[in-house]
């Protein structure tokens, strides 16, 4: 497989409104709407069917969570899913972008 075919992405992203936030809980446990408590909230960048990208205040991530962690992550209608961390990235001083990956 050549460089450029691993580089390309299985899903076509897309652009959420521009007030749409994500929240995570810090746990791989399933939990019921009553029983989410986020600890971590950012802007949604982009959306696809398999994930998402959020923008977080670097504060909300100290000692929570890491890339490879599962968390629960709800954004907008979408109810509570599973998903892995799959990369974070320092975007300035105190902001990084993160990469979730919806697991179910």
């Amino acid at each position: 497989m050549t460089e450029q075919h691993k580089e390309q992405r299985s899903y076509l992203r897309f652009p959420p409104d521009e007030w749409e936030v994500g929240l995570i809980q810090c746990t791989d446990v399933m939990v019921d709407e009553d029983e989410f408590m986020p600890e971590i909230a950012g802007l949604v960048m982009e959306e696809s069917r398999a994930g998402c990208g959020l923008v977080v205040l670097d504060r909300q991530l100290h000692d929570l969570i890491t890339e490879g962690d599962r968390c629960l992550v709800k954004v907008a209608r979408l109810g509570i899913v599973l998903a892995e961390v799959r990369w974070i990235k320092p975007l300035d001083q105190g902001v990084s972008r993160m990469g979730l990956n919806y697991i179910e």
